[in-house]
This record gives structure tokens, sequence and C-alpha cells, in this order.
């Protein structure tokens, strides 16, 4: 379940923003400080507090394709944190479709895999907004309750994975970490191809204990050793059997 749980306490705050975010007649310019403007009321809300049925409207328009496809990449990163924003708020229930939060976290990945480089670079802040939010909040762990599941937990740790060999801060690092540890914890089954992924880590002759991306699988092995162990005595004991099953294959020739 996501980390965070809505108490008893009296709605007592609303969201003020009440001004159009999709529309043809909308210069990037102008979607740009709207979404800026959404995106600083709601990180300011308390999920304890807020008045959830205030955010409806924005709600519905945030996963409209024209802000999710949009070819702006300024677009595409606050309308990524403000969905971010939205998941807490409504956290621990989730005030979407299970299609709709497949297209949500997809989305979600595809900005961090493309956007999220060294300080200097564009919406540096607002891609550490996002990759802090799944990090604290757990919103992720709805993915393993969604359609192919699977496939897109194998997406996430694939490009994940390529996202840390970017030698990004310290920081980032552990978020990436526990953003992927939440996920192992919550899924019913781990999938061969995201054991795979971490046991690659290992396995390639170039890896030094230096490396983000070794550092990165030896943090999740350690975090989750328990739920792991089977499923890596299970790996390692395939590679012997298919192993042993070639020897006996070339030793008939």
């Amino acid at each position: 379940m996501v980390a965070q749980t809505r108490t008893a306490t009296a709605p007592s705050k609303k969201l003020t923003f009440s001004e159009k975010i999709v529309g043809r007649s909308l210069s990037t310019d102008t979607l740009l400080k709207k979404l800026k403007a959404l995106h600083t009321e709601l990180a300011e809300l308390d999920q304890e507090l807020v008045d959830v049925n205030s955010l409806s409207p924005v709600r519905s328009q945030l996963i409209n394709t024209t802000l999710l496809l949009h070819r702006d990449r300024g677009v595409k990163a606050y309308t990524a944190c403000c969905l971010a924003d939205i998941l807490r708020l409504y956290a621990p229930d989730a005030p979407y479709t299970q299609n709709e939060l497949k297209d949500i976290f997809q989305f979600f990945f595809r900005q961090l895999a493309a956007g999220l480089k060294g300080t200097d670079a564009p919406y540096y802040n607002e891609y550490f907004h996002l990759l802090e939010s799944l990090s604290t909040v757990k919103s992720v762990v709805l993915v393993c309750d969604l359609p192919h599941a699977d496939e897109l937990m194998t997406e996430i740790f694939r490009e994940f994975f390529v996202l840390v060999r970017r030698d990004l801060a310290k920081k980032i690092e552990l978020f990436i970490a526990d953003i992927l540890v939440a996920l192992i914890d919550e899924c019913q089954s781990l999938p061969n191809d995201v054991l795979d992924t971490i046991m690659g880590q290992f396995l390639d002759k170039n890896t030094r204990l230096d490396q983000p991306a070794y550092r990165l699988a030896v943090q999740i092995c350690n975090a989750t050793s328990d739920k792991l162990q089977r499923h890596v005595c299970q790996y390692f004991t395939d590679i012997i059997v298919t192993n042993s099953r070639d020897l006996e294959s070339e030793s008939d020739f």
C-alpha cells in the first residue's frame, strides 16, 4: 500500500487554482505559467487537510493527452510534478483507473529517463521533485496492481539502472533505490526480467565496486534479502542447469 495514510481529520483546505490547462488556444508560455502555479499550490497542500473534491477539475485535465504528449519538455515536467502531487494528496487511494495509472507511471519514467541529468540541466528541480515524491510517498507501489504489472516493473528497473549510470547526486541514487525496493516488497511475484537486470550488475566482468549501478544493485539486495533469497538461488540453479545441458550437448559431438 502507499506509505502515507489519511486521518479522520476534517478537510479544511481547498485548491484555489481554477484555470483551464487544456485548450487549443493556450500558448506554450501561458500553459507553462499555469502549470507552474498549479504545481506550486499543490505542493504546499497538506494531505491530511486537503479537500480532495476541490482537486477534481485539475485531476481530470492533467491526464489529457495534449499535456502528456506535449512537445515542450517543460510542460511535461510540470505536468508530471502535478500528477505526483495529486497521487500524494489522494493517498492511499488513487483517483484514476488502472489504465490511466499505467499511462501516468509510464509517463513519469519516460520523463525521468529523458530529462534527469546534471543539476544544470533544464527542469532539474522538477525532475528531482518527481523522483522524491515517488520515493517518499511510495505511490509507485500502485504499479504492482496494474494490468501487465510485470512488463511495467521490468521497464522501470531497466530504465533506472540506465539512469543511475549518469553518476547523479547521491540523494538521487538513494531515491531510486527506495523506489525499486518498494516495488520488490509490494509485488506478489518477482518478474524474471527484473531479477536478470539486478543480477546482471554482478555478472558484468567490467563492473567496478564504485560504479553507481553496482552500488544500486547491492542496496536493493541488502534491503530485500529475505524476499530475493529464493529467487536468487533459483536464478543460479537455472544457470548451472543450462550450462550443464550445453556441455552435454557439446560432448555428444
